[in-house]
């Protein structure tokens, strides 16, 4: 059975360690979790919240001062978990483990676990073997000549939540952001995937290009997103449905399929936005929000191109900059996510009871 650790220094149940993290970047890390601070929890599973688009693992342990606390860690979705062999069966409650990540920055009682230490000596890190966001090995494919197929986001490309290029807001930009909390307002927290440039930001979580008809059909496992690229059109319609992925139409540029899409609802881009010295702010659309992405393949480097160009007049006085994402060929099955809202203020205030 492993021991608990008591605590030395701090009223917080945890032992703390100033030390880098190797926890992957995603939107939501950095302004909720601190990498420098790497924290270990001993004790009982009291409860495993397996779901999408966070896990939460619900440790009961004692304190320095010998009284029996809640902490709350949380970490990647029930999907992605499973995938690496952290399934709900190994986290039943009443087992003993020990949780080591990075401490949250809300509450003593919370984290981001990372490795997991059961009772039996298994040790499992969420990130994969070696220690930064993988998924597991797959199988020799047959080469891609087209961007058809499953294909999974590659790390080296991943974005962070670093600081955002300095983009010129006009009036109602600059308003529309003093008026979200990232830490309230993150469209994540009710399920929505955001916008198309988040979807394809979306970690370790495949996608899948199909044709439908005439049409082509992007199906994301993130939030279950289906994007049907309507290919027989031209225009948007103009009384159309408004939503946080707006309605889109496509065309081939030789080997490039082009998706312009519009009709999005005013919304979120970025739900986090750090700059130096700073509060985190996030960085919102307008319903003027029109996208232009372009997918082809690498074939000599077997990777799906992805490039998005953003153009909002209502909130931007210049585009932003182009993005650029690759993809790399996976054979992952596509499961689906059926996401479950949270609240994060409402899980610190449970948490450390």
């Amino acid at each position: 059975m492993l021991s608990r650790i008591a605590l030395r220094g701090l009223a917080t149940g945890i032992v703390v360690m100033l030390a880098a993290s190797n926890a992957a970047a995603h939107h939501s890390f950095a302004p909720h979790f601190d990498r420098t601070r790497t924290v270990n929890i001993s004790g009982t599973v009291k409860e495993y919240e397996a779901r999408n688009p966070h896990s939460y693992l619900h440790v009961n342990a004692v304190d320095e001062n010998g009284r029996t606390r809640e902490y709350v860690c949380e970490s990647h979705g029930v999907t992605q978990l499973t995938r690496i062999g952290i399934t709900p069966q190994i986290l039943k409650a009443g087992i003993q483990v020990r949780l080591t990540g990075p401490i949250s920055r809300h509450s003593p009682y919370m984290c981001f676990f990372e490795i997991v230490e059961l009772a039996d000596g298994r040790i499992l890190n969420v990130n994969g073997p070696g220690g930064s966001q993988q998924t597991p090995p797959q199988a020799k494919l047959p080469p891609r000549k087209d961007i058809f197929g499953t294909w999974l986001l590659a790390p080296a490309l991943r974005r962070s939540s670093n600081p955002q290029p300095k983009m010129q807001l006009t009036a109602a930009g600059e308003k529309a952001v003093a008026a979200y909390d990232p830490f309230k307002d993150d469209p994540v927290f009710r399920c929505d995937p955001v916008a198309v440039a988040r979807v394809w930001q979306a970690p370790s979580t495949p996608l899948e290009i199909v044709r439908n008809g005439a049409d082509v059909v992007l199906h994301h496992e993130w939030m279950d997103v289906r994007r049907v690229i309507h290919m027989s059109m031209k225009t948007h319609p103009k009384d159309g449905a408004r939503s946080s992925l707006g309605h889109s139409v496509g065309h081939w540029e030789g080997d490039t399929l082009v998706i312009e899409t519009g009709n999005y609802s005013a919304g979120v881009l970025e739900q986090y936005v750090e700059r130096q010295g700073q509060p985190t702010t996030g960085l919102l659309h307008s319903s003027a929000l029109t996208t232009i992405e372009r997918l082809h393949v690498d074939a000599e480097r077997q990777s799906l191109i992805v490039e998005v160009d953003i153009t909002d007049p209502e909130f931007f006085k210049q585009p932003p900059a182009r993005m650029t994402m690759e993809y790399s060929p996976s054979d992952l099955k596509i499961e689906p996510f059926k996401c479950s809202p949270e609240g994060l203020t409402g899980t610190i205030r449970n948490a450390g009871k």
